[in-house]
């Protein structure tokens, strides 16, 4: 039997898991940086009563992400994450690309944790989402990567790292947060909102949350099993316009649901830099597409 090795830890290296968000950065000066790369496959749809559907027209994505955090105090955090994909569907032979919409934050964390007792950190975070992505005027639907609306966003992160007999630290993330439109854009023509060319009106979109759970399993001090729980929610969207025939439109979009796991294995080198690599796939769902999608990302401090 291996014996314990105390206060292990806080010298246990980290990088994942793959969705959870991190809490505020414990330097002023601190900057951390995570590339994504995220390879997506629909592999079907989720009717509203929750039921699994086969479709034709699967789509699949290529999306680079990069996580970028710099500490302004020992408590205060600023975030970005911008993004760029790349749609194509192999049924209608099309695709597309653009820039997605840009989320900011500022992360503050009122608390720290004790890893004596597992007493989780406490970090809250305000933000708004840049309405940087194309939704309307596009060229063909595949094109189309953002909302078109102003965000805020409110969240909460809670991380605990406890010591577990036979060395293998565990390090847990609760978080949840809420999205909720301040803008109501217009649409015109060809839109991710369904409507086509000649289309003139406005969108309402629906308030959305996320939550979920993240944990970390320290094999050794290199490497690490992490794991996701995911549950997303959005209201539908209230469309109001008038269509290329001159007809009044007034439609709602349906609310939607997902539930994802997300297992994955990381290496760690050091303290300040490792490698997380996993599949991120659905469950169960209402309203929304089914998919799997592998991903990577290397995670650097400095």
């Amino acid at each position: 039997m291996p014996q314990d090795i105390p206060n292990a830890a806080p010298n246990q290296w980290f990088t994942g898991s793959l969705e959870a968000p991190s809490p505020a950065l414990p330097k002023a000066g601190m900057l951390a940086i995570e590339p994504y790369a995220v390879f997506q496959f629909d592999t079907g749809a989720y009717a509203d009563n929750g039921h699994h559907l086969s479709t034709s027209d699967n789509a699949s994505t290529a999306e680079t992400l990069l996580v970028i955090k710099y500490g302004i105090t020992s408590r205060l955090t600023v975030e970005a994450l911008p993004s760029l994909s790349r749609s194509w569907n192999s049924q209608s032979h099309s695709s597309g690309a653009g820039v997605g919409d840009l989320p900011i934050e500022l992360e503050y964390r009122l608390t720290d944790g004790n890893y004596h007792n597992g007493a989780p950190s406490l970090t809250l975070d305000l933000g708004v989402t840049l309405p940087t992505g194309e939704y309307d005027r596009l060229s063909k639907s595949l094109n189309g990567v953002g909302q078109g609306a102003y965000l805020l966003k409110q969240g909460v992160v809670l991380q605990s790292l406890f010591d577990t007999p036979g060395n293998h630290p565990v390090r847990i993330r609760v978080y949840a947060s809420l999205f909720e439109p301040l803008s109501h854009p217009g649409v015109n023509d060809l839109s991710v909102y369904g409507t086509s060319q000649g289309f003139a009106g406005r969108v309402r979109p629906g308030i959305s949350g996320q939550w979920g759970i993240g944990g970390g399993w320290a094999l050794d001090r290199h490497w690490v099993f992490a794991v996701d729980l995911v549950q997303n929610l959005a209201r539908g969207y209230r469309l109001t316009g008038v269509d290329g025939g001159g007809s009044a439109v007034a439609t709602t979009g349906p609310n939607t649901s997902s539930t994802a796991l997300a297992p994955a294995i990381e290496y760690n080198w050091s303290a300040n830099g490792g490698l997380i690599a996993g599949v991120e796939y659905t469950a169960a769902g209402r309203n929304t597409a089914s998919y799997v999608a592998p991903q990577i990302a290397v995670a650097i401090s400095f």
